[in-house]
C-alpha cells in the first residue's frame, strides 16, 4: 500500500510531463513551420524579373544553367537582348528594360548620365589583346615587334606594329616571313568601330599613340589623330558588328583571313577552357603594350537592377562562373591564378595600361570614321 502511495503521484507525474511536452513540441512545430513559410512568402515577395541589354561576348555566361541557379537562390531571373556596346548607350529605355550592361566604361558613362544612377556595378573586367597564331607571332619576334614570354602569349610593342601599319607593310616583306609571305598588308582586324567596343577600345589605343601617348581629350587631339587612325578601320573592308562573329571567323578560317585580331582576352580563355585540347595548337595572345582594359560595367535604371549588379559583384559563385567565362574578377581569386591550375598561364598583372577617352571624344572619333565609310 505505501508503496502505491509513492507510484501513483509519480506516474501521474510522467504523464503531466509528458502531456505538456507533447503540447510544446507540437507549438514548436507549428512555429517552425509558420516561420518557414513566412520566409517562403518573403523570398516569394522578393523574386524579380529583370530585362536588359548586354554585349555579345556576355551572352554565354548569361545562358548558363549555373548562373541562372546562382540567380535564381537570390530570387532574380534574367532576361537579356544582345547590342553592340555603342547601341546599349543609345538605347536607354527605363520602361524597356531594367539595365544595360556595355563591354566599356564610356559607354556606360553615358548610360549613368542617363539612367541618373546613384551607382554602378563592374563585376569583371578583360584587357584587349590581339588573337593570332604561332607563326605570325614569330615573324614579329623576328622583326623586334614581339617577345615570347610563355607557352601562350607574347608581349607586342605596339608603337612598333602601329608604324609598321602606318607604312603599308605586307607580310611578304618581312624578315622571317617565309610561314606567311603573303601580299595581305599588316593590320589589326577588329569589329566595326560604329557599333562595336572592341574596334572602339582599339580606336582608343590608337588615338593614344597618335596623340603622343596622351588621352585624346580635345577638339585639337581629335583633329589630330584622325588622319592616322581613321586609315585602321576604312582599310579593313567588313567589319563585323559585334566581337562575336570575327573570333567565330578566327576560330574557323585561321591566320589566313585575319593573321591579328584585336579581341578581348575572356575570348581566348573562354575557348581554351572549353576545348584544353586547344592549348597546345598554335593559337596565342599577344598582349599589346600598352594596352587597354575593357570594363563590363553593369548600369542599373531600376531597384531590380540594382539587385543584379549586387549579386553579380558580390556572390562567390558568380565570380567563379566568370573565371570560367575568361573573364577576371574583384576577390581573393582574380582569374589569372586559377586559369594557371588549368594549364592557361597568363599574366597576373598588366601595368602598362592607358584609360580610354571620356565618352565624348571617343564618339566624336567614331562620328568623325563613320562620315569617312560614307
Amino acid at each position: 500500500m505505501e508503496i502505491r502511495k509513492f507510484v501513483a503521484p509519480a506516474l501521474a507525474a510522467l504523464l503531466l510531463v509528458a502531456v505538456g511536452g507533447g503540447v510544446w513540441y507540437s507549438n514548436l512545430k507549428v512555429t517552425d513551420e509558420h516561420t518557414a513559410a513566412q520566409a517562403a512568402r518573403s523570398a516569394q515577395a522578393q523574386a524579380v524579373s529583370v530585362r536588359g541589354l548586354i554585349g555579345s561576348e556576355k551572352e554565354a555566361f548569361f545562358a548558363d544553367m549555373r548562373v541562372q541557379r546562382a540567380l535564381a537562390a537570390q530570387g532574380i531571373t534574367v532576361a537579356v537582348e544582345k547590342a553592340g556596346s555603342r547601341a546599349i548607350a543609345g538605347r536607354y529605355d527605363a520602361k524597356a528594360y531594367d539595365f544595360g550592361f556595355p563591354s566599356g566604361a564610356p559607354a556606360a558613362a553615358q548610360l549613368r548620365q542617363q539612367a541618373k544612377a546613384a551607382a554602378v556595378f563592374t563585376p569583371f573586367y578583360t584587357p584587349m589583346v590581339v588573337a593570332s597564331w604561332r607563326p605570325i607571332a614569330d615573324i614579329l619576334v623576328a622583326n623586334g615587334i614581339a617577345q615570347r614570354q610563355g607557352d601562350i602569349y607574347y608581349i607586342v610593342d605596339l608603337p612598333a606594329l602601329m608604324a609598321l601599319i602606318d607604312k603599308g607593310a605586307r607580310w611578304r616583306d618581312l624578315k622571317g616571313s617565309q610561314a606567311f609571305a603573303t601580299g595581305k598588308a599588316v593590320l589589326v582586324n577588329s569589329t566595326d568601330v560604329r557599333t562595336s567596343n572592341s574596334a572602339a577600345m582599339y580606336l582608343a589605343l590608337a588615338s593614344y599613340l597618335a596623340n603622343n601617348q596622351q588621352v585624346v581629350q580635345s577638339a585639337e587631339d581629335v583633329d589630330r589623330v584622325l588622319p592616322q587612325v581613321a586609315p585602321l578601320f576604312l582599310r579593313q573592308g567588313f567589319q563585323e558588328q559585334s566581337s562575336a562573329g570575327p573570333f567565330e571567323d578566327y576560330l574557323a578560317l585561321g591566320m589566313g583571313k585575319a593573321p591579328l585580331l584585336m579581341a578581348y582576352e575572356s575570348q581566348m580563355l573562354e575557348f581554351w577552357l572549353k576545348h584544353p585540347d586547344k592549348i597546345k595548337s598554335d593559337m596565342v595572345i599577344l598582349y599589346p603594350r600598352p594596352t587597354v582594359f575593357s570594363k563590363h560595367v553593369l548600369v542599373p535604371y531600376t531597384p531590380a537592377g540594382v539587385r543584379l549588379g549586387q549579386a553579380l559583384e558580390n556572390d562567390p559563385q558568380l565570380r567563379a562562373l566568370a573565371h570560367e567565362y575568361g573573364f577576371r574578377t574583384g576577390g581573393e581569386a582574380k582569374g589569372p591564378e586559377l586559369w594557371k591550375q588549368r594549364g592557361i598561364a597568363v599574366p597576373e598583372l598588366l601595368v602598362d595600361v592607358i584609360d580610354p577617352p571620356s565618352h565624348e571624344w571617343l564618339e566624336r572619333m567614331i562620328v568623325a570614321i563613320e562620315a569617312r565609310f560614307k
